[in-house]
């Protein structure tokens, strides 16, 4: 009976004890599958807090960015060609423009003649420095010789009265054919008699003032056409000015003389240029020079949206014969009308004669068109005809491509690709 109770008792206990550790074996499952339920969602909720906080991270780096680039002057609200520091004292502005040519020379008595060039590749720089008192332009040109040449190179000073100073390699200032921008010019080339009348790179100090209605330029330098020359064997001097009256108009548009009609405005412009050297070059060659040396021009230029007129005058009195010697007139009248606005046909004539000499007077004619399929001179294209009359061997041929210095008449086309940007 005690053995019944006794094996009776251990039943229970080994059923009790079994059934206790069935359960114990399925909590610990349970509790095993909640901490992984737990871990992933712990991984997942860092991972996400991660990704918010890259994401906020990389909106404010956007952010500052965007402020910053907000505060800088550089490319903000100015030409895509321009660059600034930050405090705007600085800036840098960088035009490029391309002339490529076609030319076809026929002379009586020669081979007619014909070929490429690129005529001109300019490269310039301008901007302010120190404050916008002060500022600088630098040009250099390259033609098919592949030789780059200064035409320019000067540092300027602006008075608060509008009166300013330039130092260095001067721009010209004495007819408006040579004055405005080569792009801006009319048809391939300025008229050939402007060729004649080329200061050239003076070297010295300019001083001028612009009005509402008038401006001026006066010019202290090493003289006319004394470029590329020994300095120490150069003793002579020069000044040189040009007065402009401009009743009304925009003095840009009226340094154009290609009236877009969709830019344009009315303008009347009256220029009147002087220069008077002194002194000698005294050289052996054609470059020695030697006394007192006089010349003038007047220009008149009237323009309306799509219509454009000039005529200039000139006149020399200058010591020495040979190409750049003598007493000389000679005259330009030029007009300019846009068919569209996107295409021009134009008209010249000149005329030139020196005094006491035994030579024709030069007499040219020139027909053309050119297209700007933008509007404005960045592109342009131009075909022209000229023909050529007396004799043009004691001129000056100054970028006239083309023509010969003859005493026979000349025909010649010329075509050119302008780009400019």
């Amino acid at each position: 009976m005690r053995t019944t109770r006794v094996c009776f008792f251990s039943l229970i206990l080994l059923t009790g004890w079994g059934s206790a550790a069935g359960q114990s074996d399925e909590i610990s499952t349970e509790i095993a599958a909640l901490r992984a339920e737990i871990d992933q969602y712990r991984e997942t909720a860092h991972r996400e807090s991660l990704d918010l906080v890259r994401r906020a991270e990389v909106r404010n780096i956007i952010v500052d960015a965007l402020e910053d680039s907000r505060g800088r002057t550089s490319f903000a609200e100015g030409p895509w060609n321009q660059v600034a520091s930050a405090d705007g004292l600085f800036t840098l502005e960088v035009d490029v423009f391309i002339q490529y040519d076609w030319v076809l020379n026929a002379t009586p008595g020669e081979h007619t003649q014909y070929g490429t060039d690129l005529n001109m590749a300019w490269i310039t720089l301008s901007g302010t420095v120190f404050s916008p008192a002060w500022s600088y332009g630098i040009a250099t040109s390259m033609y098919s010789d592949g030789i780059p040449s200064p035409e320019y190179a000067f540092l300027q000073y602006e008075f608060e009265d509008g009166l300013f100073l330039q130092a260095g390699i001067l721009p010209e200032a004495f007819s408006l054919e040579q004055a405005i921008s080569p792009t801006e010019q009319l048809g391939a080339s300025l008229s050939y008699a402007a060729g004649q009348f080329d200061a050239g790179r003076p070297e010295g100090l300019l001083v001028g003032k612009q009005l509402d209605d008038h401006r001026f330029w006066l010019t202290f330098s090493n003289g006319w056409g004394q470029s590329d020359i020994d300095s120490l064997k150069n003793q002579r001097m020069g000044v040189m000015g040009r007065f402009e009256f401009k009743p009304f108009g925009d003095w840009d548009s009226l340094y154009s003389f290609n009236p877009y009609p969709e830019s344009v405005t009315d303008g009347l412009l009256l220029g009147i240029g002087g220069a008077y050297d002194w002194g000698d070059y005294d050289v052996n060659g054609p470059s020695a020079v030697s006394g007192d040396a006089t010349r003038a021009t007047v220009d008149l230029s009237w323009q309306r949206s799509g219509l454009g007129l000039m005529a200039t005058g000139y006149y020399q009195d200058v010591p020495s014969g040979g190409g750049e010697g003598g007493r000389r007139w000679a005259g330009v009248g030029q007009g300019a009308f846009f068919l569209t606005p996107n295409w021009d046909v134009y008209v010249r004539g000149e005329w030139g004669t020196i005094l006491d000499s035994q030579q024709d007077d030069v007499v040219m004619a020139t027909i053309g068109t050119s297209w700007f399929p933008a509007g404005n001179s960045q592109v342009k294209v131009t075909a022209e005809f000229i023909q050529s009359w007396g004799s043009t061997v004691d001129w000056l041929v100054d970028g006239d491509l083309g023509v010969l210095q003859v005493d026979e008449p000349q025909s010649i086309i010329r075509a050119q690709v302008q780009l400019a940007f």
